[in-house]
């Protein structure tokens, strides 16, 4: 038996199991968009898991502060790659108007 799950019930998930503060509304939204592009583009259905997400994403308020966090060098890295383009070639990170999600791997 399967439940189809909107953005609603995936932000509400979060509450229910206690990570209501682990991401901002706006990352859970990106989030949110993000699985279910993956589901469309690659047919693969994938089980809602709060627990599992707040353990592989992380929120960061800006790319910068989220690639220095994974050892980006500004004024070293920088003459070659973005933040976010540094962080995207290294990791999934997913970037919104209040900030970026990276994917912890």
């Amino acid at each position: 038996m399967k439940t189809i799950v909107t953005e609603y019930t995936f932000i509400d998930s979060f509450r229910a199991h206690g990570r209501e503060n682990q991401f901002s509304y706006p990352a859970l939204r990106a989030l949110f968009e993000y699985f279910e592009a993956f589901e469309d583009d690659t047919g693969e259905e994938l089980e809602l898991d709060p627990i599992a997400i707040c353990c592989e994403w992380q929120e960061f308020e800006t790319a910068l502060s989220g690639a220095k966090a994974f050892g980006y060098l500004d004024g070293v890295d920088s003459k070659d790659e973005t933040p976010i383009e540094w962080l995207e070639n290294r990791t999934q990170a997913l970037e919104f108007t209040d900030g970026v999600v990276v994917r912890v791997f």
